[in-house]
């Protein structure tokens, strides 16, 4: 199955995946050294996929550099740069004399650009070439081969069969102009379609050495409702430094969850895990878990971080619901896509909120098709909600230590959370001390 991941820009920042103001798992994994490789990063970063053998072309192309992630990679953001708008800036092709201002040793600016391009270019096909064999090593790779071999050809013609070593390749007024126009105009195809090798090669480097160094897993992908669930071992969100891990099931037979929870207990870091593992999964890269096995899936969307909108008079329960009505707008009759609500309806009184947010559940569950994960303080809803077979209960657990004090676990378990910590949480913030010294000696 072709075609794109349904997501939207609301859901990219809900989830931290693009954000111009704050911290993204877009930079997390940015780390190529070049231009040209920053640029390939993010295009393959926000083109999802809907096809397993896309998904696994780029997962293999990312494995592959797992064993060379520690190898020296010497390459400097501005020669490539340089080399890069040396190449297309294509030469005529016509051959030019030495002129007498040669013989009298007068050099111009234009001589030594080219000499040193000359030289980058030498060494930028030398290097590459041995970090692609060092690849090949460990797997002897179809693609990798190719560019070796086309390397390899290349260096040849500037070598004229010599050993391949840029400090003994001596440019002089005597054949700069023959290698200018060797590497411009004759491999000049040949070198554009090397760099634009290597800057695949960048990009997937860095999220090598990403995945390498924290363990992330590579995700099993199974056509769209062969099994009808997601399944995530040891998942946990990219940015915690100390992870707790969890384990999720999302099946078709309980597609809907309604996850409960008091304050701090961890249900928004859950849910953006769950939503941000699913992305990364459908663009092929590696996911901050210990496996993962799910269905594609069309997309995820998320109603997490919604703001009043003032410009148009828009209460915030009126925005919660224009968001919800454009989520669903999106989603195709057959959809098996991921819905995310948090804290839905929390602009509203507890009676509104609970009877939409009833509404709105079992509505749901008369669809044939999307997952739904709603979060929420209303854990009297379950009663109401027990007789839905679609609907699943899940808490994040909260434990007790010796003095009877709540322990966040960050773990998620089936049930209903029954904690009440509001108060707690507010004299846990000191805000009562601060209201009493306004009081002074009254």
């Amino acid at each position: 199955m072709a075609g794109t991941f349904l997501i939207d820009e609301q859901t990219l920042k809900d989830i931290q995946l693009r954000d111009y103001s704050g911290r993204t798992i877009y930079d997390f994994f940015d780390q190529a050294i070049t231009e040209g490789g920053q640029d390939y990063f993010r295009d393959v970063f926000y083109t999802s996929l809907l096809n397993i053998e896309g998904i696994k072309d780029r997962q293999k192309k990312i494995r592959r550099l797992e064993p060379v992630a520690n190898v020296d990679f010497p390459f400097y953001s501005v020669i490539v740069k340089d080399l890069e708008k040396y190449i297309h800036a294509s030469h005529s092709g016509a051959s030019h004399g030495i002129s007498f201002l040669d013989f009298l040793g007068v050099r111009s600016p234009i001589y030594y650009y080219r000499k040193r391009s000359i030289l980058e270019a030498s060494e930028f096909l030398i290097s590459s070439m041995k970090f692609y064999q060092e690849v090949n090593k460990h797997q002897v790779y179809e693609d990798m081969t190719e560019m070796i071999d086309l390397t390899n050809d290349c260096l040849n013609q500037i070598y004229k069969g010599k050993k391949h070593v840029t400090d003994k390749l001596k440019v002089n007024i005597f054949n700069i102009e023959s290698l200018d126009r060797l590497i411009r105009y004759e491999l000049a195809p040949k070198l554009k379609k090397l760099i634009r090798f290597f800057f695949e090669v960048d990009a997937y480097l860095a999220v090598a050495k990403i995945s390498k160094s924290l363990g992330f897993c590579y995700p099993e992908v199974y056509p769209k409702n062969k099994t009808g669930e997601i399944k995530m071992d040891g998942v946990y969100h990219i940015f915690h430094k100390a992870p707790v891990k969890n384990d999720i099931s999302l099946k078709q037979e309980k597609k809907i969850w309604f996850l409960t929870g008091a304050n701090m207990a961890g249900k928004s870091s859950i849910i953006k895990s769950i939503a941000s593992a699913l992305y990364l999964t459908h663009i092929g890269f590696p996911v901050p878990a210990d496996a993962i096995q799910t269905d594609l899936i069309d997309g995820v969307f998320t109603s997490i971080n919604l703001q009043d909108n003032l410009e148009l008079g828009y209460s915030h329960f009126y925005v919660e619901a224009i968001r919800l009505k454009e989520i669903v707008d999106q989603l195709p009759v057959d959809s098996n896509a991921l819905i995310i609500l948090d804290e839905l309806f929390k602009g509203t009184n507890h009676s509104d909120a609970s009877n939409a947010i009833l509404d709105v559940m079992k509505s749901l569950a008369e669809v044939d098709g999307p997952y739904a994960i709603v979060s929420s303080h209303i854990t009297e809803l379950s009663k109401q909600l027990q007789d839905v077979p679609s609907i699943d209960f899940m808490r994040m657990k909260i434990e007790g230590d010796e003095n009877g004090l709540p322990v966040f676990t960050y773990k998620i378990a089936p049930g209903i959370a029954e904690e009440k910590l509001g108060m707690w949480l507010l004299k846990q913030s000191g805000v009562f001390t601060s209201i009493d010294r306004l009081k002074g000696d009254k």
